[in-house]
């Protein structure tokens, strides 16, 4: 199947089947930006699926993908920020502590990078 086909699924609501198709689709692209929006699409699958972790953590891939995005620090920091804001509210869905204070670490540290800019 292709990626639009896993698009096609999750439009008529076949989420976790999309999400699958979404994940093989992953590996094979090479832009950072289409990887991210990609981690996008996952997430919200999963999402829609009621799989809070799983979203969170396609949310942090996209973050952390979007920290290497360009050679701005802060123009990465903007990018990643709401996906960290993301991850922690998933995460905090699933009563993940540790993983809610793991984003929160990131996003002080992704808030620090706009201060000294």
């Amino acid at each position: 199947m292709s990626f639009s086909d896993a698009l096609q699924m999750a439009t008529i609501g076949k989420r976790d089947v999309a999400a699958t198709l979404l994940k093989e689709e992953f590996g094979k692209l090479q832009s950072p930006e289409q990887r991210v929006n990609l981690c996008k699409w996952i997430a919200a699958c999963f999402e829609g699926l009621g799989d809070y972790g799983s979203a969170a953590e396609w949310c942090e891939m996209s973050g952390l993908l979007s920290l290497g995005e360009t050679s701005s620090d802060v123009a990465n920091a903007i990018r990643a920020l709401p996906e960290y804001e993301k991850a922690r509210a998933f995460y905090t869905l699933c009563e993940d502590d540790e993983k809610v204070e793991l984003c929160s670490s990131v996003i002080e540290q992704l808030n620090k990078c706009f201060v000294a800019s």
